[in-house]
C-alpha cells in the first residue's frame, strides 16, 4: 500500500529537479528568430543595445542568409587581444561577432564597449565619408545619427550599417568574398537584413 505513495513522491522530486535544470546561468543565450523586417521599415526608436555578449543569439538561418555555409567563425570580446581591423591587432574594447562563409562572405556585428557621444557618433559618420573607396548610403534610421556605406577594395566589397542606440555605437556589415558576385543591390539587402538581426541580437 506504501509503494504507490512512495513512486509518486520519486516522480515529484524527478520533475521538479528537471524544471529546475532548465533554467539558471548555465541557460544558453536564446536565440533570435529570423525577422524579416527589411530595414527601411525596422523601427530602431526602442532598441536599447547592451554591452555584452550576443554572438549565440543569430539564428542559424539568419547568418546562412547572410552568408551561407559558416566555414569558421572569429569572435572576440572586451579586454581580448584580436584582429581588430585588418592586421592590426590590439586589445577589443568592444564585443564583436564575425561569421565566416565558405563563399568568402564575411558578416560581421560589433559594439564599442565605451559609452559613444551625440558629437563622437557625428565623428565616426563623417570618418565614413572620408575612407578611400567608400561612399555612404541612407541609413534607413540606423541609429541617431548613423549612417549605411559601400566600400569597394579590390574585388571585394562591403555594405555596412551603423549608429548610435542611446549611447551605445553598433556597426554590422556584409562583406561579398568575390567568388560569387552578388548585384550591389543584392548586397546592400543583405546586410540591411543582417544588420536587423544584429540589433535584435544586442538588445536581448
Amino acid at each position: 500500500m506504501l509503494l504507490r505513495p512512495v513512486i509518486a513522491l520519486l516522480v515529484a522530486i524527478v520533475v521538479a529537479l528537471s524544471l529546475a535544470g532548465c533554467s539558471g546561468e548555465d541557460e544558453p543565450d536564446r536565440q533570435v528568430e529570423v525577422n524579416p523586417t527589411p530595414i527601411d521599415a525596422f523601427v530602431a526608436d526602442s532598441v536599447q543595445v547592451s554591452r555584452a555578449s550576443f554572438c549565440s543569439r543569430f539564428a542559424d538561418d539568419a547568418v546562412e542568409a547572410a552568408i551561407g555555409e559558416v566555414a569558421s567563425t572569429r569572435h572576440y570580446g572586451n579586454g581580448e587581444r584580436a584582429r581588430v581591423t585588418g592586421s592590426v591587432h590590439d586589445v577589443a574594447h568592444e564585443y564583436n561577432c564575425t561569421f565566416v562563409g565558405s563563399s568568402g562572405d564575411v558578416a560581421r556585428a560589433w559594439v564599442f564597449v565605451p559609452r559613444v557621444t551625440r558629437s563622437q557618433a557625428r565623428a565616426l559618420v563623417a570618418d565614413v565619408r572620408r575612407r578611400e573607396g567608400c561612399r555612404l548610403l541612407d541609413g534607413h534610421s540606423f541609429g541617431s545619427p548613423g549612417t549605411g556605406s559601400l566600400c569597394v577594395s579590390g574585388s571585394r566589397r562591403e555594405a555596412a550599417y551603423r549608429g548610435l542606440f542611446v549611447d551605445a555605437w553598433l556597426s554590422c556589415s556584409v562583406t561579398d568574398g568575390g567568388r560569387e558576385k552578388l548585384s550591389e543591390k543584392a548586397l546592400v539587402k543583405k546586410s540591411g537584413d543582417w544588420c536587423v538581426q544584429a540589433a535584435t541580437a544586442t538588445s536581448q
